[in-house]
C-alpha cells in the first residue's frame, strides 16, 4: 500500500500519478509494466515514485483496493439473496466482475491483470488471507449456510476454499484473456461448481 508520503500529497498530484499508473497498467501486461513509463507520464522522478510505493506489486494491490471492496459487497449480497449458498456466491462474483470490466475504462486494465493466471491466483488467495475471506470472514461466515456443506472437520472448510479458489482463479484468467467468449466460460465454470457442490462419489 502507498506510504504516508503519498497520502500527504495534494489531491491533484495524487490523481495525476494514479492516472499515469492506470494508463501504464492498461497498456501492457503486469510483467511488462514500466516504472520509467509511469514517472514520465506523471512528470515525477523515479526516486519520488519509490517514496510513494515500494514496487509495482505494491501499486497493484492499491489499485485493486476498490475492486476488493466491491467484491466484498457482492459476496455479502449474494449470500443474503441465496440463503447462504457459497457456490452461487462464487458464480455471482464472476458475473459481477464481467459486467464491471466490460466498461471501456476498466477493460484493458483488468484484462492485463487477470489474463496473467499467476497474478490472478495470487490476488484471489490474498483475499482469503486478508479481507474478502479472511478478516472479512466475520461478516461473511454468518451468512453461509454451513448445513448445506458436508463438513466433517474444522479444516475441511479451508480445504474446500482452496479448491474453489484454484478453480475460480483459472476461470478468471480464461475469461479476461478472451472476454468475448464469456458465456461459454461461464457455462463451464457453472458446470464445474455444480460437480463440486454435488460431489463425485455416488
Amino acid at each position: 500500500m502507498p506510504t504516508k508520503t503519498f497520502f500527504n500529497l495534494p489531491e491533484e498530484k495524487q490523481k495525476k500519478l494514479l492516472e499515469a499508473i492506470y494508463v501504464e497498467f492498461s497498456r501492457v501486461p503486469f510483467d511488462e509494466v514500466s516504472i520509467n513509463q509511469i514517472v514520465r507520464l506523471a512528470g515525477i522522478s523515479r526516486g519520488s515514485f519509490y517514496q510513494y510505493f515500494k514496487d509495482k506489486q505494491d501499486v497493484l494491490q492499491y489499485l485493486l483496493t476498490d475492486y476488493r471492496a466491491m467484491l466484498e459487497q457482492q459476496a455479502l449480497a449474494s449470500l443474503k439473496q441465496t440463503g447462504g449458498d457459497l457456490f452461487q456466491m462464487f458464480l455471482n462474483i464472476l458475473d459481477f466482475t464481467y459486467v464491471f470490466v466490460k466498461k471501456e475504462r476498466n477493460n484493458a486494465f483488468f484484462k492485463n491483470i487477470f489474463s496473467d493466471i499467476r497474478i490472478n491466483d495470487d490476488f484471489l488467495r490474498q483475499q482469503v488471507k486478508e479481507k474478502t475471506l479472511g478478516g472479512f470472514a466475520e461478516k461473511l461466515m454468518p451468512y453461509i449456510d454451513m448445513d448445506l456443506l458436508d463438513i466433517h472437520r474444522e479444516e475441511d472448510f479451508g480445504h474446500m476454499l482452496d479448491v474453489l479458489l484454484s478453480l475460480t482463479g483459472e476461470t478468471f484468467a480464461r475469461v479476461f484473456f478472451d472476454i468475448s467468449n464469456y458465456e461459454n466460460n461461464r457455462s463451464r465454470y457453472a458446470a464445474q461448481l455444480k460437480l463440486l457442490k454435488r460431489g463425485f462419489l455416488k
